[in-house]
C-alpha cells in the first residue's frame, strides 16, 4: 500500500512540473519571446535573382573576396599574395593594406581611419 502511494504521489508530481514552469503570458514561445513575419514587396525581380544565382553558382566568391567551396574546407578567406615587379617585392592581392591593427593606443586618427573602414 505504501508503495502505491508513493508511486501516486511520484506521478503526480512528475504531471505538475512542467505546469509549474509554464509561461502564462502567450507571447514567449519555448523559452523566448515569440515574433511575427510580414511579407516584404522587393523591386528585385525573380528572373533577376536567378540570374544573381547562377552567377554565383559559376563563380562563388564573397563579398569580402573569400571563396565558398564545398566539402571540409567550405570557406576559403582571401588570401595575401605578393610577386617581384622591377626587382620589388609587391601586394597583388586585393586586401586593403593601409589599415591599422586594432588596438587600444591608437591615435585618434587611427581610430577614425579603422572605424570609417569597417563601419559597413
Amino acid at each position: 500500500m505504501l508503495f502505491r502511494k508513493t508511486v501516486f504521489a511520484l506521478a503526480l508530481a512528475g504531471a505538475a512540473i512542467p505546469a509549474a514552469f509554464a509561461n502564462s503570458g502567450g507571447t514567449w514561445v519555448g523559452g523566448e519571446q515569440g515574433f511575427e513575419t510580414h511579407a516584404v514587396q522587393s523591386t528585385t525581380s525573380r528572373a533577376d535573382v536567378q540570374k544573381e544565382l547562377q552567377a554565383f553558382r559559376k563563380n562563388p566568391k564573397t563579398a569580402e573576396g573569400g571563396r565558398l567551396v564545398g566539402g571540409e574546407a567550405g570557406y576559403i578567406p582571401p588570401q595575401h599574395s605578393y610577386a617581384f615587379q622591377d626587382g620589388r617585392l609587391v601586394h597583388t592581392d586585393s586586401i586593403a593594406h593601409n589599415t591599422p591593427k586594432p588596438s587600444l593606443a591608437m591615435t585618434d586618427a587611427e581610430r577614425t581611419l579603422f572605424q570609417e573602414q569597417y563601419a559597413n
